[in-house]
């Protein structure tokens, strides 16, 4: 009986439900964690393919006349066809010459003239030689030949010297006038192409 009353008593005395308090202060922040493992690294791309670095193509001009006589019995660089280049690891390059010569003599006659790439002062053997000949004929004297050749060459890294020279060969042949500074049918060109593989 006693145990009825309590509870209508609290029942009668007990009101509806207040309002929400203000909210309280902001708290402290916690204590930072600890830093987690790092990641595994990611996979490397392929090795890209190299630059062009010290590739180049080198162009010189015949800058004057060689005049090849019987006298001329040692190789003589042609004016202007001489290039010091710098060729880099693991490169191939590439020659090419070309120009004209012509017999300085009208009537029967003929100029014979031996040509030569040469890389570091020593001749090439190998392709690097061409003998060129100028016959003149009963109607055109003074007559012109072209000369137009080359090879590649694997040289080491580092600077070398390439140049055209040009000989007499036949003792009985007229002179010859090798290349030119201003005629166009005569100025030889020495071309150095240098490529990285």
């Amino acid at each position: 009986m006693r145990t009825s009353v309590v509870l209508l008593f609290v029942a009668a005395c007990a009101g509806p439900a207040g309002q929400d308090g203000e909210p309280g202060a902001k708290g402290d922040p916690g204590v930072p964690g600890m830093t987690g493992p790092m990641g595994a690294p990611g996979d490397q791309g392929p090795i890209g393919d190299p630059g062009t670095t010290g590739q180049d193509v080198l162009e010189v001009y015949g800058t004057g006349q060689l005049v090849v006589t019987s006298a001329t019995t040692n190789y003589v660089v042609i004016p202007g066809l001489t290039q010091t280049v710098v060729v880099p690891a693991d490169a191939r390059v590439r020659v090419e010459t070309n120009g004209g010569l012509q017999c300085t003599q009208a009537g029967a006659a003929y100029a014979v003239v031996d040509l030569a790439l040469f890389v570091d002062n020593n001749p090439s053997g190998l392709a690097g030689q061409r003998r060129v000949v100028a016959a003149n004929t009963t109607t055109v004297g003074q007559m012109i030949a072209n000369w137009s050749f080359g090879r590649t060459f694997t040289l080491t890294a580092g600077t070398h010297t390439i140049d055209v020279r040009g000989i007499s060969v036949d003792p009985s042949a007229a002179a010859a006038n090798v290349s030119s500074a201003s005629a166009p049918q005569l100025q030889g060109v020495l071309t150095v192409t240098i490529l990285k593989r």
